[in-house]
């Protein structure tokens, strides 16, 4: 009896072993994240611990696809996120980025993944707002609330020409209660944070949402091209996820977010 209690300690102990040596020889991959707002990260109170999110659940997919890297999701704020890739010292990679936001149109500054995501950004004003929106320069004369170092095509220009007053804030929440009080005439954030607020405690009834969008647009993995090596796992992983919603099913409300994964 004791031999074989013996044996059997000593095999399990062999899996748990050759489980960490084969744990510890994936590579540890950094995915930076410059979105500090839900639905995409979901912070613990008053800090930058990522809880739960879009992006913790697409981080933890691609840890289960690829066999031979783990992905670590953290934040970093945009203005030291883009002076490191200027100075081509940034450490991983960066989720939810678009060419167009990070100056390479042309897409050859960076590597830049399938796309995984489509979403818009959307006008909102305060519901007793007498505003309209059909072009961009119906927004001269306003004042906006943006979140600082955000950049919106066509928005911030006019604010560099001091045609547009910027209140700038800290979050999309702060640019919601601006709106609410009559601090600023008009904000601009995803639909998905919108609805993701309206959900967990703030009024719909409170806001108005110009039908036009701002923007549409897709959402990619910025790799360096010194990590040019991660572009074909991502890539694989991203087609054979675009094919399922499941890996979305950890997140709750998963429904009102799976129309917006591209097909």
């Amino acid at each position: 009896m004791v031999n074989k209690l013996i044996s059997a300690i000593t095999i399990l102990l062999s899996i748990l072993l050759s489980s960490s040596a084969i744990a510890s020889t994936k590579k540890t991959i950094r995915v930076y994240t410059y979105h500090d707002k839900p639905p995409y990260v979901i912070n613990q109170a008053n800090t930058h611990n990522i809880q739960s999110g879009i992006y913790l659940e697409l981080v933890s997919y691609l840890n289960r696809f690829d066999k031979d890297n783990q992905y670590s999701l953290s934040y970093m704020p945009r203005v030291r996120l883009e002076s490191l890739l200027k100075e081509d010292r940034l450490d991983g990679i960066v989720i939810g980025a678009n060419p167009l936001w990070f100056g390479d149109k042309q897409r050859q500054k960076y590597l830049w993944s399938e796309a995984f995501m489509d979403d818009k950004d959307i006008f909102l004003v305060n519901s007793n707002s007498s505003l309209d929106y059909k072009q961009i320069d119906d927004l001269i004369g306003l004042t906006i609330a943006l979140e600082r170092g955000t950049y919106y095509k066509g928005v911030t220009e006019l604010i560099k020409q001091e045609k547009i007053t910027l209140a700038a804030t800290n979050s999309s929440q702060q640019n919601l209660n601006m709106v609410a009080h009559h601090r600023a005439d008009i904000t601009i954030m995803s639909q998905l944070t919108a609805n993701y607020f309206f959900n967990h405690g703030y009024q719909r009834s409170l806001f108005k949402i110009f039908p036009q969008a701002h923007d549409h647009f897709q959402r990619f993995f910025l790799i360096p091209k010194t990590m040019q090596q991660l572009s074909q796992p991502i890539d694989q992983a991203l087609k054979n996820l675009n094919k399922t919603s499941d890996w979305l099913v950890q997140f709750d409300d998963w429904l009102a977010y799976k129309d917006y994964l591209v097909n």
